[in-house]
């Protein structure tokens, strides 16, 4: 389950955000989670619960965004969200294709209270 050492590197990440804006509490993470990144949402969700248990980031949201797979033509450059297993450009029938969306696992914010007053 490499999803639980992504959940980590994630929880890892939103603790040097809050260490940079003075210790405020993570509120809310939010991911882009491509439909081919090969991370499974669920999996990674309770990743992230599970090591949050009775840490500062128990109880924190996750916004999970899940950009479909997108192609573009090497032929004509027209951009296209293939069916299934059909990849031919629906403009002009070209097999040669790159993916543009879909693979991505980023961090896209973290959200944080503000930080306590000394």
């Amino acid at each position: 389950m490499h999803e639980l050492a992504i959940a980590q590197a994630i929880l890892d990440r939103a603790k040097a955000a809050s260490e940079r804006n003075g210790g405020g509490r993570v509120t809310k993470i939010g991911l882009r989670i491509g439909e081919i990144s090969g991370v499974e949402p669920d999996a990674l969700a309770f990743g992230i619960e599970a090591l949050s248990k009775n840490t500062p980031f128990e109880g924190l949201a996750l916004e999970i965004e899940q950009p479909r797979r997108k192609l573009r033509c090497a032929a004509c450059a027209a951009e296209f969200e293939p069916e299934a297993f059909a990849y031919a450009c629906p403009a002009c029938q070209n097999l040669s294709s790159e993916c543009i969306a879909g693979n991505e696992l980023d961090v896209s914010f973290i959200e944080l209270e503000d930080p306590p007053c000394a």
